[in-house]
């Protein structure tokens, strides 16, 4: 298994101290640094290179995780940020998703669900806990309809493994060749015959329906 540097970042230090001791012991993971806000965060990318970020969304003094996560991407996009929080929301995972983060979850999520996001989670295929994409029929985020009775056509396939892989509509339409405007096009008329909602939403049936491998552990 490769060796997986971490730094924690979280404005409580008790929330700190426990995901420390959660990691601690783990195999293949190292927590080499603690910051407690987005500008400490920025510095210790420089400086201690980590592998991973595990970034919590909510910090009130500076920076929040969302655009330390855009920074990152900027300054040291080699490092996979994994968003912690407490919010479960569509609407927040939607933000986490668009700053491109390697993976998504929750405080109340349990200490596997860490581990897992911080060996599989990548930018191109974001590990999103398990707890919530469970639970996005149940929510009504995905209409009733069973999976065989939905037909794509190959333009619309094309357009929905790319967003899965993280692409931005601009990039799609650079892929592709096609316009910004056409992208969006598809991209409507592809949540309009899964009934989808969200972005996650269209990532979770790309897994589901082979078009795109799920992220596979390290090692």
């Amino acid at each position: 298994m490769a060796h997986t540097r971490v730094v924690i970042v979280d404005d409580h230090a008790l929330v700190r101290h426990g995901l420390r001791l959660i990691l601690h012991g783990v195999a293949g993971i190292e927590v080499v640094g603690e910051c407690s806000c987005g500008e400490e965060a920025l510095k210790a990318a420089v400086k201690e290179r980590p592998d991973v970020m595990l970034m919590d969304v909510h910090m009130p003094q500076g920076l929040d995780g969302i655009t330390t996560a855009r920074h990152l991407r900027q300054i040291a996009p080699e490092v996979r940020v994994i968003m912690l929080t407490m919010f479960d929301d569509r609407a927040h995972v939607e933000k986490m998703l668009d700053a491109k983060v390697a993976g998504i979850v929750f405080k109340h999520d349990d200490s596997q669900e860490i581990v897992e996001a911080i060996r599989r989670g990548r930018a191109e295929c974001p590990y999103v806990s398990r707890r919530w994409t469970g639970n996005i029929e149940a929510k009504g985020e995905v209409d009733g309809r069973g999976r065989d009775d939905i037909r794509l056509s190959p333009r619309e396939t094309e357009v929905l493994v790319l967003v899965a892989r993280g692409y931005t509509n601009r990039e799609i339409a650079d892929a592709l060749h096609i316009s910004v405007k056409t992208v969006e096009t598809h991209r409507q008329h592809i949540a309009r015959r899964l009934g989808a909602t969200s972005r996650a939403t269209l990532i979770r049936y790309a897994y589901e329906s082979g078009l795109v491998d799920p992220p596979v552990p390290e090692g």
